[in-house]
């Protein structure tokens, strides 16, 4: 487990899966997270929710209750607080801000997949400006485009033309990103962590 810090107090938790699961309830129940729920769980997903709730007992310091809206947004029993969760092969992330909305997706800095589906994700637009055989920046587009739909809590925005990416360079530390949707402008911030892209989305204040 480790935590990466963010301009404005966004914090981000990673925790690579290595574990079995187990392991990882064991874990749970050390500070006394509830588990019980889990145990029906097929293991995979015992192994993905069990981190979710470790990582949240890291950011918190208690256990907590971890809901979900009816848009399968996640939120905190009882905690004023705005959070977002991405899971990809290996990799568990949760974005937790006290203040702003926020959106957070992880995926593998080499899945080779988002070339095949551009046009499902990429507008004209996008499309001129992201080479068809750069995987880097299809990779980040693809995180930055899924962070904002969590960010909006709206899972049925159009990927191609509901969101606009502005042009960016990719940079191997840190790429920021500028997007349209819905008549606002998101900011991004894209790091390349152990293999992933982690990908930050912050909702604009309003005016």
């Amino acid at each position: 487990m480790y935590e990466l810090t963010y301009p404005g107090g966004t914090r981000v938790l990673l925790w690579r899966l290595e574990e079995e699961a187990p392991q990882l309830l064991a874990l749970c129940r050390e500070p006394g997270i509830p588990v019980e729920d889990l145990e029906a769980l097929p293991p995979k997903r015992q192994r993905e929710k069990a981190a979710e709730l470790l990582l949240l007992h890291r950011a918190l310091g208690c256990p907590v209750t971890l809901s979900h809206s009816g848009q399968g947004a996640p939120f905190i029993d009882g905690k004023d607080v705005n959070i977002s969760i991405s899971h990809t092969m290996g990799l568990v992330a949760l974005a937790i801000d006290d203040h702003r909305v926020i959106g957070l997706d992880a995926e593998q800095m080499d899945r080779r997949q988002v070339l095949r589906v551009r046009d499902k994700y990429l507008n004209a637009s996008e499309q001129h400006f992201i080479a068809p055989d750069d995987l880097v920046s299809h990779v980040i587009a693809w995180t930055a485009k899924e962070a904002i739909i969590k960010a909006t809590r709206d899972s049925a925005i159009d990927w191609t033309n509901g969101i606009c990416l502005e042009p960016f360079a990719v940079d191997g530390v840190e790429t920021i990103i500028f997007a349209q949707c819905r008549g606002k402008r998101y900011s991004l911030i894209c790091r390349p962590i152990e293999g992933h892209c982690i990908t930050l989305a912050v909702e604009p204040s309003a005016e």
